[in-house]
């Protein structure tokens, strides 16, 4: 009785079902795979880069956002009085105080905003007392930064502007209402060059300037803000306008 075997096809011939030859089918499986391969090197940094695109966008619009809040307080307080880098009023007066202040303290916008221009009026303005801000930027980075900052303004002859504007834009600790491009935005209100202001920062110009004052204030015994010295006594701090004015009254001749 005969038998019969069907023997392997050789390679390169038609498998038996008569399909595609296998060298043709892993052939063309290599190229797809390939193709898969090319497309996804193409694809995914594409799709990197316009997502990265987004962020940007989303980022610039938001400081656009926070930029654009920045205020300008009325400055005119200061135009009528002599005033010469830190100092406000005459040389020659006979009471000489100095405030302690740090950018970001809640108290000294308070201070700034409520309770100076009543001693500008009274006690600066009509020659009584030369008043000079010192400060103690103890708070937090944006404190340092907003110091140094306020030291390019003086740089060009607006120091007090500048000191006004951070007070009007103070939001809060530490939150990014003294980053860099606000404070930049700040110089722009303000009136300052802004290209000279911009190097001054990014270079620390005055980084060391602001440490040194900070230790001056620590090693006079300041430990909070606002300070007031008052003909060089000893620093001492307020809960009332009247505790600052009977220190400047007993001091005037």
């Amino acid at each position: 009785m005969s038998t019969s075997q069907s023997l392997p096809p050789k390679a390169g011939m038609q498998s038996a079902r008569g399909g595609m030859p296998r060298r043709v089918q892993r052939k063309l499986e290599a190229d797809r795979r390939a193709r898969r391969r090319r497309l996804l090197f193409i694809t995914v940094p594409v799709v990197l880069a316009l997502v990265a695109a987004g962020i940007g966008i989303w980022l610039s619009q938001r400081s656009t956002e926070q930029v654009a809040a920045v205020q300008m307080p009325d400055v005119s307080k200061y135009t009528s009085v002599p005033r010469d880098g830190r100092m406000l009023g005459d040389p020659n007066a006979p009471v000489h105080v100095i405030e302690w202040g740090d950018y970001q303290c809640p108290a000294c916008r308070a201070f700034e905003q409520r309770f100076f221009p009543t001693v500008l009026e009274q006690y600066i303005a009509t020659g009584k007392v030369r008043w000079e801000f010192r400060d103690f930027a103890f708070i937090g980075p944006e404190s340092t930064r907003a110091a140094e900052a306020a030291y390019c303004a003086l740089d060009q002859g607006k120091f007090w502007e500048f000191h006004a504007a951070l007070y009007a834009n103070q939001k809060g600790e530490n939150v990014g209402s003294f980053s860099d491009r606000r404070l930049e935005e700040i110089a722009r209100v303000v009136g300052l060059d802004v290209d000279a202001f911009r190097s001054c920062l990014r270079d620390g110009t005055h980084k060391d300037d602001v440490q040194q004052m900070v230790r001056e204030a620590q090693s006079l015994g300041v430990r909070a803000t606002p300070s007031f010295s008052v003909n060089g006594s000893a620093p001492f701090t307020i809960s009332s306008l009247a505790d600052l004015t009977s220190r400047i009254e007993e001091a005037l001749p």
